[in-house]
């Protein structure tokens, strides 16, 4: 470990220590004050990864106990909750699309269709990666897409236009899509997870897809236009022509009916649950051979699922000892109780804090104040709860603000202020989508 990471650690620790000596503030309780120090610790932790945020969930959970806050049988059985097999499940389930390639085929269909032009070419990159985001982990698609792409513009040169915008579309195209359903990302089962567990609001499979997915649907034509605005790509000579696949096998025949079984059973059972439905598609998987469980541990991100019982745990802290309630009193007390005006600042923190730290961790420390604010001051709770979830799903103008970025600067193709020109239009784009459908098309809708 280095020393930065050291003296970061250091400070980190000494927040519980200096809370647990100064007094109490009035309207709140010796625990509420504890989670108030470990919102801060994990803050610190979760925006430097200073250690593997999959440690530093576990961190989170074990402060309680030791803090005297909750019994850690209390703390550990948070963790136990529906939303975390339905994420193990949706990982195991992408193994087995990358395992039967099920992937290469569905990209290689779409730059065939889109591929005639640049301009063209970039906007079925943005599909490709959104739609495949519905059902997998966004940097899993960029993972897995990368070479298709790479291949597609091997020919042109890393300074280029059609260079950067191709990639940028890419990661791009993979956020955006990964808030359309529950299997796009860690954050959208969280926060389902932790509405039920604090508020008891049930938000199925479909209708958080009737939220979130015309949000998507809506970012991918304006994150066409942003990219090839600010990168208008040259005409330049590139290839569609990926290798031959030949005809449809039978395990990614397999794989498709079992994608659509899944979907059916998440669209349809609702009495079962949203875990159920996946882990049936999961099992699937082994019973028809697939992938193998070695092939799921090569890409189940274990890191992810821990961090995500640190969030339970100080959401659930958050609640229960009337912390969130306590801090949203001071932060009404600040910017009023202009309901817009709170919603607004909402979104536009959550997006800058997906900037600098992992999307889970941001919505994990955004949602139990948000929801708190809401309760507060009068807003509803699914309202503010979506709109921070949808929010937490951005990330456009940093490199660190999601793997996918990463993944794809590690090609050559773009610099940080390449995706910086783009990634600042596109949050603020971003931002006033998810406002005005909080605010007007989800009471159209009558979904609120």
């Amino acid at each position: 470990m280095t020393r930065n990471k050291l003296l970061i650690l250091f400070f980190a620790s000494l927040i519980p220590l200096i809370f647990y000596f100064i007094p109490t503030p009035p309207g709140l309780t010796y625990e509420g004050k504890m989670m108030l120090a470990i919102l801060l610790f994990a803050a610190v932790l979760f925006v430097s990864e200073a250690l593997p945020l999959g440690i530093s969930g576990l961190l989170v959970m074990i402060l309680p106990p030791i803090l005297g806050v909750f019994p850690s049988g209390e703390v550990f059985s948070f963790f136990g909750n529906e939303a975390v097999f339905f994420l193990i499940g949706a990982f195991i389930l992408a193994a087995g699309v990358q395992k039967s390639g099920l992937h290469a085929r569905f990209a290689a269909f779409v730059l065939k269709v889109f591929g005639n032009s640049p301009g063209r070419f970039i906007l079925g990159v943005l599909l490709m990666g959104s739609t495949l985001s519905f059902f997998m982990s966004e940097h899993a698609v960029v993972a897995l897409l990368l070479p298709i792409v790479g291949f597609s513009i091997a020919a042109v040169e890393k300074g280029s236009n059609f260079g950067k915008a191709s990639m940028i579309a890419l990661t791009y195209g993979c956020t955006a899509g990964s808030v359309a359903t529950l299997m796009g990302g860690a954050r959208n089962p969280y926060t389902v997870a932790f509405l039920y567990e604090n508020f008891g609001i049930h938000v199925s499979f479909l209708q958080w897809v009737i939220m979130a997915l015309p949000v998507t649907l809506l970012m991918i034509p304006l994150l066409w236009l942003i990219i090839t605005r600010v990168h208008p790509p040259e005409s330049v000579e590139f290839s569609t022509e990926l290798p031959s696949r030949g005809k449809m096998g039978r395990k990614e025949w397999e794989m498709l009916a079992v994608i659509l079984i899944t979907i059916f059973l998440l669209l349809t059972m609702h009495g079962w649950g949203i875990a159920v439905a996946v882990i049936i598609g999961a099992v699937l998987i082994f019973l028809l051979d697939i992938a193998s469980w070695r092939d799921v541990e090569k890409t189940l991100p274990w890191g992810v699922v821990l961090l995500y019982g640190g969030a339970m745990t100080l959401g659930r802290g958050l609640q229960i000892t009337g912390a969130s309630e306590w801090l949203a009193g001071n932060i009404v007390a600040v910017f009023g109780s202009n309901p817009n005006l709170i919603l607004l600042v909402l979104i536009v923190v959550t997006i800058m804090m997906t900037e600098i730290m992992s999307h889970a961790a941001a919505v994990a420390l955004m949602l139990p104040i948000g929801t708190g604010i809401a309760v507060a001051s009068g807003l509803s709770v699914l309202q503010i709860a979506m709109a921070i979830a949808l929010a937490g799903g951005f990330g456009y103008a940093l490199l660190v603000g999601t793997p996918g970025n990463l993944i794809t600067y590690s090609t050559g193709y773009f610099r940080q202020r390449d995706i910086m020109k783009t990634g600042i239009l596109a949050d603020a784009v971003g931002a006033i989508i998810v406002y005005v459908f909080a605010t007007v098309v989800w009471n159209a809708m009558g979904v609120l």
